[in-house]
């Protein structure tokens, strides 16, 4: 399966709704597997800084094809790993909650990023824009 536009609002659209009902006002970006940006939205009130912090969680996710959280705790065990990284894909990484993988059918397809609460908000609402397309 191809990542779309179409997927990645649905995404979007999905996440909203999640932090709508919960009143946060929060960013949403989702990226293709080389962590180049599908859609984006910044909910009114969200902070100016929460898309991209978004988009680097998401990148994060794409690139390792895990969740930005758990890059965080690999940088722990080995931080020489995560430094060469950086260093080649001259991009930031974000090593904290809120960043996941996009995966359907079993095939990385790119990564979703949620920024703009807490880092169990942020990664509610990317699980849920993940749940509402069938991701797994």
């Amino acid at each position: 399966m191809a990542l779309t536009l179409a997927l990645a609002e649905q995404f979007i659209a999905a996440c909203k709704q999640k932090a709508q009902d919960q009143g946060w006002q929060m960013s949403f970006v989702v990226v293709d597997v080389a962590g180049n940006p599908v859609a984006s939205a910044r909910m009114d009130g969200a902070r100016w800084m929460t898309a991209g912090i978004a988009q680097s969680k998401a990148f994060t996710a794409a690139t390792f094809k895990r969740s930005s959280k758990e890059v965080g705790e690999l940088a722990q065990a080995r931080p020489q790993l995560i430094d060469n990284v950086i260093n080649i894909v001259g991009r930031p990484l974000l090593l904290a909650g809120g960043g996941l993988p996009l995966i359907v059918g079993g095939e990385l397809i790119g990564g979703v990023g949620a920024s703009g609460g807490t880092e169990d908000e942020d990664v509610e609402c990317a699980q849920a824009g993940l749940s509402a397309i069938g991701a797994e």
